[in-house]
């Protein structure tokens, strides 16, 4: 059974751009108290509706995909909205998970140059990782999240009720969101008790959360620390891309987190205790048919925006009991393990 906040604001850094609300069932009190528009996942309307929430005339509920997150998607929103007599004191809420969150959010920055958005996320994954922090953005033909732009909501609602009828596998994807996040810390401990458990307990959620918002504070324009957040994501987004977005975002993190666990060690840097690593195996062996060729990943790759300056690969590598270091690596010292993650899976 899942494990609910109470409702409560959460304690943020002073400073910090969003007003983060935790809280079981959705409220419309939550909801902007000036002008506002609603951009919503055609998915999640019969949940919004369920609880009672409110319709602006300026609703749009679309159809998402990772497919259809580009920029071609969005410019019809801005005319509409331009056509629509929309100004800069509206606020913008932005209803789904982490594909609309990144797209809504991005064409809130451009529109009038940038209007105030609310992020209401639907998804585990988008609780923990994409309404968080001001990363919007849209995929390009040359790779993921390559068009974008930093701009903060002013509110994050995390109401866990829209949970409910996620599917399972939507759920298991969130859950490498906050396995991820407790290598990042270098609690392996943390880890492996997530890996045990299908659903998130309210403290596990609240840590994460937390954890993000505190390196994004300190880091908003990803100068530094905020780059430890991209721990998988250098070989994830190459899988996920790859795939054709067979792989939803989470499993491609949770794939390229275990491959830099592997790394690591390959790199003498650190060692992961076997039993958590046949853990993370045994939860991704299911995707292992899912997961593209090395010859198919490594074009994404060497185009993704975390790439270093010096021509390598930048990795987010995991060291037990203190933070990731940082480096930049060639493609053939990730080919051989690409090949020990496809085996691990099998």
């Amino acid at each position: 059974m899942c494990m609910y906040f109470a409702d409560a604001t959460l304690d943020v850094p002073s400073g910090f751009a969003t007003q983060v609300a935790v809280t079981e069932t959705p409220s419309a009190a939550l909801l902007p108290a000036s002008d506002w528009l609603l951009l919503g996942d055609a998915s999640a309307r019969q949940s919004w509706l369920s609880f009672g929430l409110p319709e602006p005339q300026l609703s749009n509920w679309v159809e998402t995909s990772e497919a259809a997150k580009r920029m071609e998607t969005i410019l019809p929103w801005l005319e509409h909205w331009a056509t629509c007599s929309i100004h800069r004191d509206h606020t913008l809420v932005v209803v789904g998970g982490g594909v609309l969150t990144d797209m809504g959010g991005l064409a809130a920055s451009l529109y009038m140059r940038g209007i105030a958005w609310h992020s209401w996320p639907t998804t585990l994954l988008a609780q923990i990782d994409a309404g968080i922090g001001g990363k919007t953005a849209v995929n390009l033909d040359a790779g993921k999240n390559l068009a974008g732009a930093f701009h903060h909501p002013r509110r994050m609602v995390i109401a866990t009720g829209f949970l409910d009828t996620l599917p399972s596998r939507h759920k298991q994807s969130g859950m490498w969101e906050l396995v991820k996040m407790a290598v990042l810390e270098g609690d392996l401990a943390w880890a492996s008790a997530l890996l045990d458990c299908e659903t998130p307990s309210v403290e596990d959620m609240e840590r994460a959360i937390k954890a993000k918002i505190d390196i994004v504070h300190r880091d908003y324009r990803e100068a530094d620390e905020r780059r430890l957040l991209n721990l998988g994501h250098t070989l994830g987004h190459a899988l996920e891309s790859a795939s054709g977005f067979d792989l939803l975002h989470g499993e491609a993190i949770g794939l390229g987190t275990l491959a830099a666990c592997l790394l690591a060690e390959e790199l003498n840097l650190a060692t992961f205790p076997t039993v958590l690593k046949e853990k993370m195996a045994q939860r991704l062996a299911p995707l292992v048919d899912r997961m593209p060729s090395w010859d198919t990943c490594l074009p994404f790759m060497m185009r993704d925006k975390k790439r270093g300056a010096e021509m390598g690969l930048r990795f987010i590598l995991p060291v037990p009991g203190s933070r990731p270091a940082q480096q930049t690596i060639s493609s053939e010292a990730v080919k051989p393990i690409h090949a020990k993650l496809v085996a691990m899976l099998r």
